[in-house]
């Protein structure tokens, strides 16, 4: 609680997601109404007080995946979840917190887990580099909001870039690109397709948003608008004008 508690003090909007082992558990109590609704077929339910809404779906885990927690919470910044390690273990966009009962497991997890740990953490004092989770409280929170801290500034960046995903950096993607300037070892400067962004002859704008394009495919587009419109009745074209194409829903 104290991280949920420490992000929302640093003004971020959480919301939380909470595997239940419970075999057949279910939020809905038999004979209301909700459950009769249920029972009848309706899928969701959604039940509503002067306090709080519920949405009851008969969906379990095993139909559940990252994308559809995430449109339960659009607006928050941040999504915490308890559990659901099947689901978690082994994205590289996930910082976990791996809780260990001794050093086998904390032996195996460091071998089954990918991507980024925050902290390996235990009810047992087992010692550095395995957190107490009630002695070590406030360096576990610290090194929660360091992490969201960094990610934040690091998706900022990522922002910024093509999404091309094209190597021309030197980094296979952009994600490795936006990691690499916030640590300081690149700029947005070593992004060949920004660099060249001024000189293209093309921009390709979908719903307000600029579409990066690479040389060749900006020539390609380019080149193929100017020999369709350079076949229609009164036009002259000299090859080299610059085309800019709009589109929106």
């Amino acid at each position: 609680m104290s991280i949920i508690e420490e992000l929302t003090n640093e003004g971020y909007q959480v919301a939380t997601a909470k595997h239940i082992n419970q075999q057949a558990f279910s939020m809905d109590t038999k004979g209301k109404d909700t459950w009769r609704h249920s029972a009848a077929g309706a899928n969701p339910v959604l039940s509503v007080s002067d306090i709080e809404t519920a949405v009851l779906t008969r969906d379990g885990v095993q139909r559940f995946s990252l994308e559809r927690m995430l449109r339960f919470a659009p607006d928050a910044d941040i999504l915490v979840i308890e559990g659901f390690s099947s689901l978690t273990l082994t994205d590289v966009h996930i910082g976990r917190i791996v809780c260990v009962r001794n050093e086998e497991e904390y032996s195996e997890f460091r071998q089954r887990t990918g991507g980024e740990v925050i902290a390996y953490c235990s009810t047992q004092p087992m010692g550095k580099p395995i957190l107490n989770i009630e002695e070590d409280r406030a360096i576990l929170v610290e090194r929660v909001v360091r992490y969201v801290r960094r990610n934040r500034e690091i998706r900022e960046i990522r922002s910024r870039l093509p999404g091309l995903d094209c190597a021309k950096c030197g980094y296979t993607t952009c994600d490795e690109m936006a990691e690499a300037i916030y640590r300081g070892k690149a700029t947005l400067e070593n992004c060949v397709p920004l660099s060249l962004r001024s000189k293209l002859k093309t921009r390709l704008t979908v719903d307000d948003n600029e579409i990066p394009l690479q040389p060749f495919v900006s020539e390609i587009i380019r080149k193929s608008l100017l020999g369709m419109v350079s076949t229609l009745k009164g036009v002259s074209v000299r090859g080299d004008e610059e085309i800019h194409i709009e589109m929106g829903s």
